[in-house]
């Protein structure tokens, strides 16, 4: 079968060819003016697909890149304020030495007054903020991370529980890579030696064996209950025993010596711990007798023992407090009686048997105390609060002095910890801008015109509409002699 091509035919297909000339001009002309020839995935398929892979790519790394920005505001606020509680630290410990010789009161005051200012602005640094998030609560970045307050006793340490989490938070670049941004407070605030209790006063209480969980300072209270005398002296405890005998210990550890100079029980000697002869007569029945040491008890002489000349033991019987007299518990005497604070539940150990004394002993566990507990207890021994003679005052300031030094010492570790961050963060950094580059750079190869390929393209184009056009319009022209043939 034959098929006649008809003018109408050769019509539809120079339209068809015009169109898709001018289609493909147009075309040209736009990929040559906006520098790209690649608008959709029939333009060029295979590098539609690479452009798609590299722009994902691109977009991971501008991702990562901010990131690195954020961890770096983080670590960089973080740092400035590490550096500020550090130069707090120094000045404090400054202020320790100076205290250490200072010879008025009034000086001593005008340190801790300074030292009071350096514990406020150090619990202000401990609330520092990035982005609204708090910089040392650990990864409970929403909330403050401690709590301040007043000691729960007289001569206790201050209140100030962390209330962060235990672990740093973590900023993640990419799949591989964590960085430490929110650190845990007691990492940067807390020096976490502990060391063996201290003992110090008068009492005779002494640091115990076992563990210990009591933290600061705190106040051992020793207190008398009763005496009792062993034989047949006859001696009984006064009527002020119980509340002001000062004489304390176990069977054995005290004595008196009675004389009955009368023979008949009426008058005669006593002494204590080989103290001054005391006399007395059937009517004391309140009798003070103090030995060498200073230590006193009180005796009732009325029914003394007719001729009685000899030593008596005594057993002088008390209690020990750490909560400030909240509770008491019996002395046993032992060489690791364990006490409880019932405000807190801690505990603590002492070593009972050499108490022969009642009185306060102040207890100090180093290495417990966070920074803001040093400098209150700083600030209560510039006040001398204690009363401590000057052996003893300059003794505790040389304390806080080395517990200060570490305190520094373990600021910076954290410091030098996330000046190390921030170097390898920049040095990333440096090393994504690079790559984002690149990748742009192929993103951009692969979706830009070639100039001169398209110039060809576009003249080819222009010539083979012309051509076109003139084939055309030989085709369709008529004459008269077309009609006759």
């Amino acid at each position: 079968m034959q098929f006649r091509t008809t003018a109408q035919t050769s019509h539809d297909r120079a339209i068809r060819y015009v169109s898709s000339y001018n289609r493909n001009i147009a075309g040209l002309q736009k990929d040559i003016s906006s520098g790209i020839h690649l608008h959709r995935a029939s333009d060029d398929p295979v590098a539609f697909r690479q452009v798609t892979l590299l722009t994902g790519q691109l977009q991971q790394l501008r991702s990562e890149s901010t990131a690195i920005d954020d961890a770096e505001a983080k670590l960089n606020t973080s740092v400035s304020s590490i550096q500020q509680a550090y130069d707090v630290i120094v000045r404090a410990r400054t202020l320790a030495q100076q205290g250490v010789q200072a010879t008025t009161e009034s000086e001593r005051n005008a340190l801790a007054v300074e030292a009071e200012g350096l514990l406020s602005s150090l619990q202000d640094i401990s609330k520092s903020k990035s982005a609204g998030a708090f910089l040392y609560s650990g990864a409970r970045s929403d909330q403050p991370p401690y709590e301040f307050g007043e000691p729960l006793v007289e001569g206790a340490t201050m209140v100030a529980d962390y209330k962060g989490f235990d672990e740093n938070s973590y900023a993640y670049i990419g799949t591989s890579i964590a960085v430490e941004t929110f650190y845990a407070g007691d990492q940067i605030f807390s020096d976490p030696q502990r060391g063996d209790v201290l003992v110090h006063g008068t009492t005779g209480a002494k640091n115990g064996a076992g563990t210990d969980s009591m933290v600061g300072r705190a106040n051992l209270i020793v207190n008398h209950t009763l005496t009792t005398y062993s034989g047949t002296s006859g001696v009984a405890a006064g009527a002020s025993s119980a509340g002001n005998d000062t004489v304390l210990g176990a069977v054995g550890t005290n004595s008196l010596t009675i004389v009955d100079t009368s023979g008949t029980g009426a008058s005669g000697t006593v002494t204590l711990n080989n103290g001054a002869e005391i006399p007395w007569n059937q009517a004391d029945t309140n009798l003070e007798v103090v030995g060498e040491d200073g230590r006193g008890v009180f005796l009732d002489m009325s029914g003394i023992t007719s001729g009685f000349n000899g030593s008596v033991d005594l057993a002088s019987n008390g209690t020990v407090s750490v909560d400030g007299g909240a509770t008491e518990q019996a002395i046993d005497f032992s060489s690791s009686q364990t006490l409880i604070d019932s405000t807190t539940g801690e505990q603590v150990h002492i070593d009972t048997s050499g108490i022969t004394q009642s009185g306060t002993d102040y207890l100090e566990f180093p290495g417990t105390s966070n920074v803001f507990q040093v400098f209150h207890e700083l600030i209560s021994d510039l006040k001398n609060t204690r009363n401590l003679d000057s052996g003893d005052y300059s003794a505790s300031l040389d304390r806080r002095i080395g517990e200060l030094t570490g305190l520094g010492d373990n600021t910076l570790i954290a410091l030098g910890r996330q000046s190390a961050s921030l170097v390898s963060l920049d040095e990333l950094g440096n090393r994504l801008s690079d790559l984002e580059l690149e990748t742009q750079t192929q993103i951009n190869d692969a979706q830009a015109t070639d100039i001169p390929d398209a110039v060809l393209h576009l003249q080819n184009q222009q010539s083979l509409l012309e051509f076109t056009y003139s084939i055309t319009a030989q085709i369709t022209s008529t004459s008269i002699l077309d009609f006759l043939r």
